[in-house]
């Protein structure tokens, strides 16, 4: 019988051919005839391998054929009075080819949290030194006693409410999501890293939605409120253990702190008259 591979087929190259012998000899085409000696009054087999390849990767082919050649002559071993089945093809292969050990790795994977947006509701917020938040400037948010004419500057916070949550590492303490803005922009706050420590900031954002993204955590509060003295603090979604502050000076900016009320301040009020 003749067995004749063509290399490009199993590649599926259509690029020219060259018949191979070396790394860098090409000849003109030949074929290399493997025989099997005939056993027990069976008649003479032969087999006609032609190896041909393609150039520009001439190693990995050459492997190929040398395992063409020796599948070959496992196939010439057997007795011809046997039919060849699927469990021989894998017998010899298991032979062939090198095994390859496979590294078991132990790990999970959790998607992004999903925060189930409800409503939002609008409040006036002042610290426990009774400070209240405007913006000084387009993106600072800072926290001062106003009176005269900066009252009108003061700004609401619109809060963007989301389904109950379990917080990351309150052991199962359910706590509400929100979103912090600024009533009458797209602005809101955000817990991002910054150097070697989280930073809080503002940004122009769509939260008024379900938050189903990892990149959108960052906007993404814990209300923790404290009905006995009818205060709320804010701790970051991102970054536990993190939470909204203000200095004890007047006109500093809002910031983030994970020592709550030792320096900074980080327990608030909040009005919605």
């Amino acid at each position: 019988m003749a067995f004749v591979p063509d290399l490009d087929v199993l590649e599926g190259s259509s690029l020219s051919e060259e018949t191979f012998y070396g790394p860098d000899c090409l000849y003109p085409p030949k074929k290399l005839r493997l025989d099997s000696e005939a056993k027990h009054g069976q008649s003479r087999t032969t087999v006609d391998v032609q190896v041909t390849v393609t150039p520009g990767d001439g190693a990995r082919r050459f492997r190929q054929a040398a395992t063409l050649v020796v599948a070959a002559t496992k196939m010439l071993r057997r007795p011809s009075h046997q039919d060849f089945a699927d469990s021989d093809l894998g017998g010899f292969l298991e032979e062939i080819f090198e095994p390859v050990t496979f590294q078991r790795l132990e790990s999970s994977y959790a998607g992004a949290p999903v925060y189930r947006y409800t409503r939002s509701q609008s409040f006036d917020i002042y610290d426990i030194n009774h400070k209240c938040f405007m913006l000084d400037s387009p993106t600072q948010l800072v926290a001062l006693h106003v009176q005269g004419p900066l009252a009108s500057r003061k700004v609401r916070l619109n809060i963007a409410l989301y389904r109950p949550h379990t917080r990351p590492g309150s052991a199962g303490a359910m706590g509400m999501p929100v979103a912090l803005g600024i009533k009458g922009y797209k602005l809101y706050m955000s817990c991002v890293m910054s150097g070697s420590e989280p930073v809080l900031q503002l940004e122009e954002a769509d939260v008024m939605r379900d938050i189903d993204s990892a990149e959108l955590t960052r906007f993404i509060f814990y209300r923790l409120d404290s009905p006995a003295e009818g205060t709320t603090r804010f701790e970051s979604a991102a970054f536990p253990g993190w939470f909204i502050c203000t200095s004890q000076q007047s006109w500093q900016p809002v910031g983030i702190t994970n020592q709550p009320d030792q320096v900074n301040i980080t327990t608030y009020k909040l009005s919605g008259r």
